[in-house]
């Protein structure tokens, strides 16, 4: 057989024999609130990993295809915001010239709708993006010191996402 072979060892083994044995006693609310838990559990486990790939493309190294390349990246200091497609291809990497953020592909696409909403005027786009970012990456907010959707750096990103991608009517 080409499977993989179970490590009695492995601390994950133990633990899954361990789960099977307790499962059969949880009530369905129980196994509900098991299966939130694992989901966030997986959701935090797949942040981690965007956080380290950031870590990395930010300190000029990548991993790409189970090897490290070296990113290239000419400078941009004309440009205050940067997007750049993560190393594995299912993120993109904001730089913000002082900060550098990770954001999945959904994440990106809602971004990218929030910026072009079919508003010509910067300030909505910007106000768009502030609101997103509140419900749903505080983080950002917080790490870049932005208090207001009349922050610069929000008026840069929404017109770094109207130049990196093109959104399609109909």
């Amino acid at each position: 057989m080409g499977g993989k072979s179970i490590d009695k060892d492995d601390p994950r083994q133990k633990y899954l024999k361990e789960l099977r044995g307790l499962i059969k006693d949880v009530d369905a609310d129980g196994l509900l609130f098991l299966i939130k838990q694992a989901n966030t559990l997986i959701y935090n486990q797949r942040v981690d990993m965007l956080n380290q790939e950031a870590e990395k493309v930010s300190s000029g190294r990548s991993v790409s295809a189970g090897k490290t390349d070296t990113v290239k990246r000419e400078p941009n200091s004309n440009q205050p915001v940067v997007i750049e497609k993560g190393a594995f291809g299912k993120s993109f990497i904001v730089d913000f010239q002082t900060q550098r953020k990770t954001f999945g592909e959904d994440e990106m696409l809602r971004l990218v709708q929030a910026a072009s909403a079919g508003y010509t005027d910067p300030d909505q786009g910007a106000s768009r993006i502030y609101r997103w970012l509140q419900r749903n990456r505080d983080d950002v907010l917080l790490d870049l010191g932005i208090h207001s959707p009349r922050s610069r750096h929000l008026a840069d990103l929404g017109s770094a996402l109207k130049a990196t991608f093109r959104v399609r009517e109909g």
